[in-house]
C-alpha cells in the first residue's frame, strides 16, 4: 500500500519520498504543477497533478478524494500549512479511505496560531521573547510608546484564509514607534492581531519530535549555521547536535498541551544576552531540514508511517552528532543577499561574517559528514530539476527577503 504525499515542490517532501522509497514503501507525489522536485526523484512511484489547493480548495479536495477512492493508498500526508488545514477540515470524508497521521482540525488550527502557542508556552514556564499580544480594544499606539526597538512584527498565522483566498504572512522589523504603528495596522488588516516581539540575536535551534498517543516516539536536535536571509529565516546549512533533554522535555510538554499527534518542529533562538533558548514557533508538520535528521540516522517519515499503519516501534533518540546538511542553492541565495544588501535597511551591519569570509565559507564544498540536501549522486534528477527552476526564476529570489518596515 502506498503513501500519498502532497506539495511535491517542498524540500521536506523530497526528503520524505527518499526516506520511504529507500525503505521499499511506494510513494505517490501530488503537486499543482506538471513536474515537481520530489516527483522527479527515483524513489517516487507515481506523480499526480491536482488543482491548486491555494487557489481552489474545494476542487483540490474533490480531486484528492477521487484518487484515493481508487484504492492503493494507505496513508495521506499533507506537507504545508495550507494542505494541512484543508485536509484536516475534511478529515471525516478522508478517514474511510486512508489513515491521517495528524490530529483533528481544532488541534491543527491551534498549533498554527502563534498567539495561542505562545500563551500556552508561557503558562508552562517556557522562556519566550518579550511579546505584546494585543486583543480587541487594545491599542498598538500604547505598545509603541514603551517598546524597546528594534521590534519584530510576526503574523499570527503563516497562512490565513479570508475572503475566498489565502494570505501569506511575513515578518517585519521596525525601528521607530511610527513605523511600528503603521506596519501593525497594515498587517492587522491582512491577518488580524500580529504579535509585537522583541528582536533576538543568537543561534537558531530546532527540536524535532514525533509524538503518538501522548508518548514521545522520536527526538532530534539541530542548530542552524546559515540562514536565508542572513538575519533570520530558512535554514540553508545546519548540523545535528546532542539531544538537549531540557529542550526536548519542555517541547514535549508544549505539544501535549496543544493536543498534538504526529511530527512537529519546535524552534528556538539562543538569546546572546543570557544564553537561554527562547521559543520562536512551532511547525506542526514536516520541516525544511528534515533531510538532516534522516542523514543522521533518525528516519522520521518511516517511523510516522509505521505508527500510522498500526505498528508500535520503540522510541528512538539515538542519532549521529556532527552531521551537516547543506541546501546549496539556498546557500547561494544567502551569499547573494549579503552582497546585494551589505547593510540592514536601518544602516546596521548584517549579522555574521564579512562578505570576504562569507565567500570563503561558501566555497568550502567538502567537509566531514557533510551531506547536500538536494544534490545526490544516487538520485540526481531532483538536483537537475531544482537547478532548472532556479535559472528560470532568475533573480526573483529577493522576494524571500522580509521587509524592514519603516527603517529607511
Amino acid at each position: 500500500m502506498a503513501v500519498f504525499v502532497t506539495d511535491g515542490n517542498q524540500r521536506a517532501t523530497l526528503a520524505l519520498v527518499r526516506a520511504l522509497g529507500a525503505a521499499g514503501i511506494p510513494v505517490t507525489v501530488g503537486e499543482a504543477s506538471q513536474t515537481s522536485l520530489a516527483g522527479s526523484s527515483r524513489h517516487c512511484r507515481r506523480t499526480v497533478r491536482y488543482p491548486s489547493p491555494a487557489d481552489d480548495g474545494e476542487q483540490f479536495v474533490n480531486f484528492l478524494r477521487g484518487v484515493l477512492q481508487g484504492g492503493g493508498h494507505e496513508v495521506l500526508i499533507p506537507m504545508t500549512d495550507i494542505t494541512m488545514q484543508i485536509i484536516s477540515a475534511e478529515r471525516d470524508s478522508f478517514q474511510p479511505m486512508v489513515r491521517l497521521p495528524f490530529p483533528d482540525r481544532a488541534n491543527v488550527e491551534l498549533v498554527q496560531d502563534k498567539r495561542e502557542v505562545l500563551l500556552r508556552a508561557l503558562q508552562l514556564g517556557i522562556a519566550c521573547p518579550e511579546t505584546s499580544v494585543l486583543r480587541e480594544g487594545e491599542r498598538v499606539e500604547d505598545v509603541a510608546r514603551s517598546a524597546r526597538f528594534p521590534v519584530v512584527l510576526k503574523p499570527r498565522y503563516s497562512r490565513y484564509y479570508r475572503d475566498g483566498g489565502w494570505t501569506e504572512g511575513s515578518v517585519q522589523f521596525t525601528h521607530t514607534p511610527e513605523a511600528l504603528i503603521s506596519a501593525y495596522h497594515r498587517m492587522h488588516a491582512e491577518i488580524p492581531y500580529p504579535l509585537v516581539q522583541e528582536k533576538l540575536e543568537g543561534e537558531g535551534r530546532g527540536v524535532f519530535l514525533l509524538v503518538w498517543d501522548g508518548e514521545l516516539k522520536a527526538a532530534f536536535c539541530h542548530r542552524r549555521l546559515r540562514e536565508k536571509p542572513p538575519w533570520g529565516g530558512v535554514s540553508v546549512y545546519c548540523e545535528s547536535v546532542p539531544l538537549d533533554e531540557n529542550l526536548v522535555g519542555q517541547s514535549l510538554a508544549l505539544l501535549r498541551a496543544v493536543g498534538w499527534q504526529g511530527v512537529a518542529m519546535v524552534e528556538y533562538k539562543v538569546d546572546r544576552r543570557d544564553g537561554q533558548p527562547k521559543l520562536m514557533e512551532v511547525n506542526g508538520r514536516f520541516w525544511g531540514s528534515l533531510q538532516l535528521a534522516v542523514d543522521a540516522g533518525m528516519n522520521f517519515p518511516l517511523l510516522l508511517y509505521r505508527l500510522a499503519t498500526g505498528e508500535n516501534p520503540p522510541a528512538q533518540h539515538d542519532y549521529k552528532v556532527g552531521v551537516k546538511s547543506r541546501w546549496l542553492l539556498g546557500d547561494l541565495d544567502c551569499l547573494w543577499i549579503r552582497f546585494k544588501h551589505p547593510r540592514m535597511l536601518n544602516g546596521s551591519a548584517l549579522p555574521g561574517p564579512s562578505r570576504f569570509r562569507a565567500v570563503l565559507d561558501f566555497l568550502k564544498f567538502y567537509e566531514r559528514d557533510l551531506h547536500y540536501e538536494i544534490l545526490r549522486l544516487d538520485d540526481p534528477a531532483p538536483g537537475w530539476h531544482e537547478i532548472k527552476t532556479y535559472l528560470r526564476d532568475g533573480l526573483r529570489r529577493d522576494k524571500s527577503i522580509p521587509e524592514e518596515a519603516g527603517a529607511r
